[in-house]
């Protein structure tokens, strides 16, 4: 694939970025959704803390289940000397290994953390707990990484504290349909049958994992791409439970 082949790609999946709309989550209700899918496999906790909070505890322990996030994103922000010129870009960068580790759980330092997450496919679930009345939402993406911008918008879920924990579906953050990889299709000149059959996916599958997408679209480009989730609003606790279903 030729360098103009390449830009013309990068063009049209920024532009549709912007415009892709999240489908809405599954909504998990009140109900447990170990209840629906057994003991999970992996559960983070996301703690939110003050904008001011420095963070002490050791962090090179990669066997830790606790992230540290700003409670009050924009307050956060506002606190940071080069704000103006530079701001933060609160990130949770997610990645595929062979075990999950949080390799990364201070946001503190560099706007940043960072998840690996096991081999396997999963179910995902987020819920809001501490200080009712909270919401907190992350939004996924792709990101090309050799051009440091977001590439795709891959769904968005958000969580408020209420009375009872209300569980809601992330899994779709996990995967690209169809309409989603609209632009993407017309970009590379596909449809969306033959991304399937280049991925080796049966034909008649319906949605594509993200991270088999990444490594696919690195091998067209040249380009390197990762997945992460952009924080937009926080809470005290954001928990997440992985439940292993391939």
């Amino acid at each position: 694939m030729n360098a103009k082949a390449i830009a013309a790609i990068m063009a049209v999946l920024i532009l549709a970025s912007v415009a892709t709309v999240a489908l809405p989550v599954q909504g998990g209700g009140n109900n447990n959704p170990n209840k629906l899918w057994g003991a999970q496999t992996y559960l983070l906790n996301i703690l939110g803390k003050k904008s001011d909070w420095n963070g002490d505890p050791s962090y090179e322990s990669t066997d830790r289940h606790t992230m540290f996030v700003p409670e009050d994103v924009d307050g956060w922000l506002a606190l940071d000397p080069y704000f103006e010129h530079q701001p933060y870009d609160p990130k949770i960068w997610v990645n595929q290994g062979s075990e999950f580790a949080v390799m990364d759980p201070n946001m503190f330092d560099d706007g940043e953390c960072n998840l690996t997450i096991g081999a396997g496919r999963y179910e995902v679930y987020f819920v809001a707990l501490g200080k009712p009345g909270s919401t907190a939402t992350l939004q996924g993406w792709i990101y090309n990484v050799t051009a440091n911008e977001y590439l795709l918008k891959v769904g968005e879920v958000s969580v408020s504290h209420n009375k009872k924990p209300n569980w809601q579906s992330g899994t779709g953050m996990f995967y690209i349909s169809e309409s989603e990889a609209g632009p993407l299709l017309a970009a590379l000149g596909m449809t969306w049958a033959e991304l399937l059959a280049a991925l080796g996916y049966p034909p008649d599958a319906t949605q594509i994992w993200i991270f088999d997408l990444i490594t696919w679209l690195a091998t067209q480009t040249g380009y390197e791409y990762a997945y992460l989730w952009k924080l937009i609003g926080g809470c005290k606790h954001i928990q997440v439970r992985f439940y292993k279903v391939g």
